[in-house]
């Protein structure tokens, strides 16, 4: 595998409780505060989508469900020539403050015939994303 193609993982830290964290995650109602709209969660095995307008969307399948602590689901965008699927994985863990670590790694890059910029360009959204989902969860949102 490139280096430059390795994993992205981005965590944060947060005085929300897993439970309000998962909620951020999960729910589109609060997904649309800091990411964009989204499906549903639904079962390992049914359709995840992610639309950020200006036909930008984001087509997968929810590969794996942990309530509360876990989920991954496959990312392809529509109109990616090829198609490049990749995979996201979401992760929150207590602190023992009360608070939570939320983890993002979204990997499959090598596999998917991803060039560095398209791995690049992701980091930094991912990351900008997560900026306001912290600060979100940090004002009790």
């Amino acid at each position: 595998m490139s280096e430059s193609l390795h994993p992205i993982i981005i965590e944060i830290e947060t005085p929300a409780s897993t439970a309000e964290a998962w909620m951020a995650l999960t729910d589109p109602r609060r997904i649309v505060e800091w990411l964009t709209d989204a499906s549903q969660l639904g079962a390992v095995g049914e359709p995840y989508r992610l639309d950020f307008g200006d036909d930008s969307v984001v087509e997968g399948s929810i590969q794996e469900v942990d309530p509360g602590r876990r989920f991954s689901y496959t990312w392809s965008w529509t109109d990616a020539s090829p198609a490049e699927q990749t995979l996201v994985t979401w992760s929150v863990e207590p602190l023992a403050n009360g608070g939570s670590r939320i983890t993002l790694v979204h990997d499959g890059w090598a596999e998917a015939g991803a060039d560095v910029s398209t791995r690049g360009d992701h980091e930094g959204y991912w990351n900008g994303y997560l900026e306001d989902l912290a600060e979100i969860l940090a004002e009790g949102g």
